[in-house]
């Protein structure tokens, strides 16, 4: 019974280990060599209008100055119709505060964030404009690249074009992260399986 459950940490540690080196690779791969999101060819004075709050954010965020963060709002987000949503479930953002408070948050604590405006996927929506953009995140404490997606909308106001809706998106496959959290589950209870054969098998017989 102990070999039993000792291989079985065994294997669900290889599986684990397996499956945290396929979201490495993974991720690797689409920071690298990002897969083309299909958009709509629109005019080139249209196009480099709707580019420009794209390109300007991505300016902010190479610069991440916290003094600078209302003039990053004025340039490139309706202020009074905005709604951010951040990579977690809980980063809800709406209004001039709220992307105040992403913007901050993001200069401060997330790490070096790329925009890859140029390559921008633009779609015509009526009178607003779809955008999904392929960016990355370097980690500044883990040194480590994660590709994010972003999507959002944008609107046309005096002559020029804001965000009005944006969103950020972790570009992983998250199946991966669903197995390893149940290969996680698996191996620690394998690990207390194994714990208790242990203890049970060394209790002395009873005469």
């Amino acid at each position: 019974m102990r070999i039993f459950t000792k291989c079985l940490c065994f294997i669900f540690l290889l599986i684990l280990i397996y499956l945290i080196f396929s979201i490495w690779a993974e991720a690797d791969k689409e920071v690298d060599c990002p897969r083309s999101i299909p958009g709509e060819e629109l005019s080139v004075d249209l196009r480099n209008g709707a580019l420009r709050p794209l390109k300007v954010l991505d300016g902010y965020y190479q610069m991440r100055d916290p003094k600078l963060v209302e003039a990053c709002i004025d340039e490139t987000i309706v202020s009074d119709e905005i709604l951010i949503l951040g990579t977690n479930p809980g980063e809800i953002f709406r209004g001039w505060d709220g992307a105040r408070n992403l913007l901050l948050g993001d200069w401060n604590y997330w790490g070096h964030f790329y925009l890859d405006w140029e390559r921008a996927s633009l779609s015509s929506v009526g009178d607003a404009i779809y955008f999904a953009v392929n960016s990355k995140v370097n980690l500044d404490i883990y040194h480590f690249l994660i590709p994010v997606r972003v999507t959002g909308v944008l609107v046309e106001r005096d002559g020029q074009w804001y965000i009005s809706k944006m969103q950020f998106i972790n570009n992983l496959n998250t199946n991966y992260l669903v197995f390893s959290m149940v290969a996680v589950v698996l191996l620690i209870l394998s690990i207390l399986l194994y714990g208790g054969v242990c203890l049970f098998s060394k209790r002395p017989a009873k005469k």
